[in-house]
């Protein structure tokens, strides 16, 4: 499977493609956004669009954010989903390309089911539990 970034410009055309994979991670995931609001933050650039391609056809998604930190610059994995992103060798393009945009960490939040599947899968350890209230 070959990791390829989509310009911001070119998320419309590839929506409802990519569209699916990130309802579905929206209905699993502890991200704080709908599919519908996060296409907005990529198409206005404020996360990055990577595609997972094999045989011609996209079969998986991810929405990346670049953060810094005091100490690092932090790539995070807003949301993910399609068949075989969680493969060792698609995570080794992710980090390439992080990496070239001057990360030195990667994250992802993930509930207790999706740490064990990122933590069996491809190595990423708990760094720390986040807990919160509505005010």
């Amino acid at each position: 499977m070959q990791v390829q970034v989509v310009a911001p410009e070119h998320v419309y055309q590839l929506w409802e493609i990519v569209g699916p994979f990130f309802e579905a991670a929206a209905k699993e995931g502890v991200g704080d956004c709908t599919a519908e609001q996060l296409k907005l933050q990529l198409v206005s650039g404020a996360n990055t669009l990577l595609v997972a391609i094999k045989d011609g056809q996209i079969k998986g998604a991810a929405a990346m954010s670049l953060v810094n930190l005091p100490n690092h610059r932090v790539a995070t994995i807003a949301a993910a989903g399609g068949r075989g992103i969680t493969d060792k060798a698609v995570l080794a393009q992710v980090v390439t390309w992080a990496k070239q945009q001057g990360a030195t960490k990667i994250r992802a939040w993930a509930k207790d089911a999706q740490a064990r599947l990122y933590r069996q899968k491809l190595g990423l350890n708990t760094a720390t539990h986040v807990v919160e209230k509505l005010i």
